[in-house]
């Protein structure tokens, strides 16, 4: 028998676990025959570890105890006439067991498998003891190992692939990109299924002009023996081959290789470029994960890199001050939410340069703009326990500090006298300057940035209009700014005979054709001697007075019912509208939209919602659920003025928003801002990431309708078109616009 006498067999160190082949017969010498037979045989460097149960039983136990067994050799019969075959069927239905690889054989010709038992059990080959030569035996073992690698690898990729999609959705929420590089590593770690030494390398900003200087490139995350090299530039990596393999890999956009890791490429369109370094072999990462699943991986980080640094591109741009490189206001109201959410008692602190003007008009734009950055460099020295310092806008700076006993408002007078006594040097000046403050404070209990803002930029105006003192505190007295409100809202009373309501309308063009998109309706408030009174103003009365609901009610049904009689509009042209954050809060605001709908007979896939950023600062669960519910319902949701407000970029892709529109003070001014244009880009670029619409307002010129439309905005709106317009203009308007060949400006 070939069987006993076996060619001498070429024995290798294996490096590998072994195969585990299981050996089930009731007869020992058939185990001690196949050991002799695959004796020394290793298959892809790895060796055989034979497992033996002389029963079906034994065999019962040992695979509830090992999960890895690649091939089981059973016999037939063995105590019983279908002992191998019913040993079969509780491996596959009731074990679950669909991995391992089953050849059965037999001594006895008759007792065969029918065709359909080795069909539905899966059963890999059968054989006849009498024919089984060490050969063949060999041969069935190797293609059952082959099926068994086949299948395992499918599982594998499957799980890897399901543990990939729920490790994505994880990273993506991340928006700060130290968050995000570390989400990354994290989970690749759980893909790996042990920890690993890694590093993940990049920009920490969009680079200008799309030029990358790798020396800005640094340790966004690490793990491992790499920990305390985050936020450090990669080339204070000691290890020379770690360092060039990473260096290597950012340049050329390739996969690079060390002797005991791998570095690969963060490839994204927008120049943020990046690597992963793994301490890993690339074989090992092969065999753990899987070349397929780590593409996909890389792939995905680097579309999750890409959207990250615009995000902290776009967050700078909105929460960085260019003169000052402090905070803007944006940020400090960022800042005040998250201390506010501690519930401690906060100080807010608004100052101005005294004759700021007069200092502007002896040195020039220019070095002003070097006296406003040494001043909040200043600030930032004398107020290192500030929670936040913001340049709000010219010559003025708000402070946020902790209230109650941390910062007694004399003592911080005293700290910013203290601060100014020593004049501030530029070139060959000495310039002394002089602050004047104002002070807000709140207990924990009740806290609201803009109020308290409001009320320290109140008790600064004190200061500015009395001229008696340097600093001043806010005092409910000083709201002078509430009795003008009270005065309007007396002329919204009786508005019969005090003050007419009527609504006037602004075309929205379609960028790509300029035909008609939708109307901005907007209201308009007029005195028995037909003097217009200012909107904002009225509408900000109306909200203090809670007569908005009212005013809010008529409008809905008068807009929506003029709209619905305009003539020669196409059915895709759509009304938009205004809410304001008052209303709604307002319980009734679903039944008055319904009922101006019904009134109309208007669809609600017509109209469009304009709302605030600020509706989204508390994250209003009232709010979300109007805005979601008039969704449901086929309307469109926008946010007006995006970009001067809380810029809420990090909650965007949460909010049941279908677009935006952008601040008519950065369309008006970039085609000669450049920071204007960026912020113009920036914003645009996030929203068709985030597949949302966007309306430039504002639009006045050619020019800016030209950048607009080279930039791919949906929707213009603007004194380039028309000004708003009562209904008769608006006729003449609609007949003129759907005119073939019309031309704008």
């Amino acid at each position: 028998m070939d069987f006993l006498a076996p060619s001498e067999p070429d024995i290798k160190k294996s490096t590998k676990a072994p195969w585990k082949i299981l050996i089930v017969d009731d007869d020992p010498d058939v185990h001690e025959v196949t050991k002799i037979a695959v004796a020394g045989c290793i298959f892809e460097n790895r060796a055989f570890e034979l497992l033996h149960a002389l029963s079906a039983q034994e065999a019962r136990d040992i695979l509830e105890k090992q999960n890895d067994i690649a091939v089981a050799l059973v016999d037939v019969v063995m105590e019983s006439d279908t002992a191998g075959l019913s040993l079969v069927s509780w491996i596959r239905s009731e074990l679950n067991n669909h991995f391992t690889r089953l050849i059965l054989r037999t001594g006895q010709p008759g007792y065969a498998p029918q065709t359909d038992v080795i069909m539905k059990f899966d059963i890999d080959g059968y054989t006849e003891k009498a024919e089984l030569s060490r050969t063949k035996l060999i041969t069935a073992i190797i293609t059952a190992l082959r099926g068994y690698k086949l299948v395992m690898s499918l599982e594998t990729n499957r799980k890897k692939l399901q543990q990939l999609n729920q490790h994505f959705a994880a990273i993506v929420e991340k928006n700060a990109l130290s968050e995000f590089a570390a989400a990354v590593l994290k989970h690749f770690c759980d893909l790996v299924g042990h920890p690993v030494d890694c590093l993940l390398c990049g920009l920490e900003a969009l680079p200008d002009y799309g030029s990358v200087d790798r020396s800005n490139i640094r340790v966004l995350a690490a793990t491992g023996d790499f920990e305390d090299k985050v936020d450090l530039p990669v080339d204070v990596i000691s290890d020379d081959a770690i360092r060039g393999c990473v260096a290597k890999c950012v340049d050329t956009h390739e996969t690079s290789s060390t002797a005991s890791g791998v570095a690969l490429p963060l490839v994204t369109r927008n120049g943020m470029t990046g690597a992963i370094y793994l301490g890993i072999s690339e074989e090992l990462l092969e065999e753990l994960v899987g070349s397929e699943v780590v593409k996909l991986f890389v792939s995905n980080v680097a579309l999750g890199y890409e959207k990250t640094g615009l995000l902290e591109h776009i967050r700078n741009l909105a929460y960085v001050d260019r003169v000052t490189g402090l905070s803007t206001f944006s940020g400090f109201i960022e800042t005040f939410q998250r201390h506010a959410a501690n519930r401690v008692p906060l100080l807010v602190l608004h100052s101005d340069i005294q004759r700021f003007r007069v200092i502007v008009d002896g040195i020039g734009d220019e070095k002003a703009g070097a006296v406003l950055k040494r001043t909040g460099h200043r600030l930032s020295q004398t107020f290192p326990d500030a929670l936040t310092i913001a340049r709000k806008e010219k010559d003025e700076f708000l402070i946020l500090l902790k209230g109650g006993d941390a910062n007694k408002i004399q003592d911080v007078v005293t700290r910013v006298e203290e601060a100014f006594q020593e004049p501030i040097t530029l070139e060959d000046n000495q310039i002394t300057l002089r602050m004047r403050l104002g002070f807000a404070s709140e207990d924990a209990d009740s806290q609201n940035a803009e109020q308290l803002v409001r009320f320290a930029s109140i008790a600064l105006n004190d200061v500015r209009q009395k001229g008696l003192t340097n600093h001043a505190v806010f005092h409910p007295l000083m709201q002078e700014a509430a009795f003008e409100r009270l005065r309007l809202a007396s002329l919204l009373t009786s508005t019969s005979s005090q003050t007419e309501f009527s609504l006037h309308y602004q075309p929205i063009m379609l960028a790509k054709d300029e035909s008609i998109a939708s109307f901005e309706a907007l209201m308009r408030f007029r005195t028995p001697s037909g003097t217009y009174l200012n909107t904002a103003r009225m509408i900000e009365a109306a909200e203090a007075s809670g007569l908005i609901t009212e005013i809010g009610a008529w409008m809905f049904k008068n807009a929506f019912s003029e709209f619905s009689q305009l003539p020669g509009l196409a059915e895709d042209v759509r009304l938009n509208v205004n809410l304001s954050p008052r209303q709604v809060q307002t319980n009734r605001i679903y039944k008055d939209i319904e009922d101006a709908i019904s009134a109309a007979e208007l669809p609600m896939q017509r109209l469009v919602f304009e709302v605030t950023e600020g509706l989204f600062l508390s994250n209003d669960q009232v709010t979300l659920a109007l805005l979601t519910w008039l969704r449901n319902k086929g309307a469109k949701v926008v946010i007006d003025d995006f970009g001067t407000g809380y810029s809420s970029f990090s909650y965007l892709r949460k909010l049941p928003v279908d677009g935006i529109k952008i601040d008519r003070s950065f369309i008006m001014n970039m085609d000669q801002d450049a920071d204007a244009l960026a912020v113009v880009k920036s914003i645009i670029a996030v929203a068709q990431a985030l597949d949302l619409s966007v309306t430039g307002e504002g639009v006045e010129t050619v020019a800016q309708r030209q950048i607009m439309q080279d930039l791919h905005c949906d929707y213009l709106q603007g004194y380039l078109y028309s000004k708003p317009l009562n209904t008769d203009d608006l006729n003449v308007f609609i007949q003129k616009a759907v005119e073939p060949g019309v031309a704008f400006g």
